[in-house]
């Protein structure tokens, strides 16, 4: 109960510095850049932009970004997972939040240097979400819902989204701010997958002597297949051990080992990054 007491305030400390981090990118460099964002955000701030040159009314884009995220909040309640919506909520609404109360102030002139420094906080942000068992919103709830049923990816989809939104805003405002706007997605992008440890993969090799202590307890942790190779020899000792081949989260190797040295604390374990499989970890 603790435990579970304790994560739940954790997730809501991250929730407040992903919506603290991402409002900087935001009203820091990216829209006194004229830089667009990825998604739901970009294609609010397209639309604002506008109808602002157009017809001359100014709307809020965080509270216009809150009201998008509604249907696809309730969709996710249902169809996904309540837990993960809750705290998805919580970022959602405090990133609405940030971005009214923090003023927009042009830290840097230059485009390039907004957009990558954007991307960096932004991308850095939504990492942290990852990794923590909710997301920020927008097109990940459809993306991850279509996973989930089907078992299939829409990143397609996804850059076809933000393709048209920033080949529109290049049309109308200039097209210098596509480019910048590309640049800021391409940097934010890498910085999640840098910052999300829970989908890079490691082949974790273990020499132990004791698998049939150490197989059910790590199996019931990491909720996935072990391979156990019998019969082999130590160099030096002479002495019959199993190996034990696991593929998991990098995320998961701090975790891991603790309960490899609580049950045989001169198990030999080999770490191989860098792996790639046919499925994804942590799907929800």
């Amino acid at each position: 109960m603790l435990k579970k007491e304790i994560d739940r305030h954790s997730k809501i400390i991250i929730a407040g510095i992903y919506a603290f981090m991402v409002s900087i990118a935001f009203n820091f460099f990216w829209l006194p850049g004229s830089i667009y964002a990825s998604g739901v955000t970009g294609f609010v701030q397209l639309i604002v932009s506008v109808i602002e040159r157009f017809v001359g009314l100014s709307l809020s884009i965080p509270l216009l970004v809150l009201c998008m995220n509604i249907p696809l909040l309730i969709i996710s309640w249902f169809w996904i997972n309540r837990e993960f919506t809750k705290y998805t909520i919580v970022a959602v609404l405090l990133t609405s939040v940030f971005m009214s109360i923090i003023p927009v102030k042009t830290v840097v002139t230059d485009p390039i240097l907004a957009a990558m420094v954007g991307g960096v906080l932004h991308g850095t942000s939504v990492g942290i979400t990852l990794n923590s068992d909710f997301s920020t919103g927008g097109l990940d709830i459809i993306g991850i819902l279509v996973r989930k049923r089907t078992g299939k990816s829409i990143g397609s989809i996804f850059i076809a989204f933000n393709c048209t939104v920033h080949f529109l805003a290049g049309f109308i405002f200039g097209w210098q701010y596509a480019f910048y706007s590309v640049l800021a997605v391409f940097v934010s992008g890498k910085a999640v997958d840098f910052v999300n440890t829970k989908q890079q993969k490691v082949q974790i090799l273990l020499v132990t002597d004791h698998s049939e202590a150490l197989v059910p307890v790590l199996q019931a942790d990491l909720k996935r297949g072990i391979t156990v190779v019998n019969n082999v020899e130590g160099a030096f000792s002479k002495e019959e051990k199993k190996i034990l081949f696991i593929v998991a989260s990098k995320k998961d190797l701090g975790r891991l080992n603790q309960l490899i040295k609580t049950i045989d604390h001169q198990a030999f374990m080999s770490v191989s990054p860098g792996v790639t499989t046919n499925t994804n970890f942590y799907e929800w």
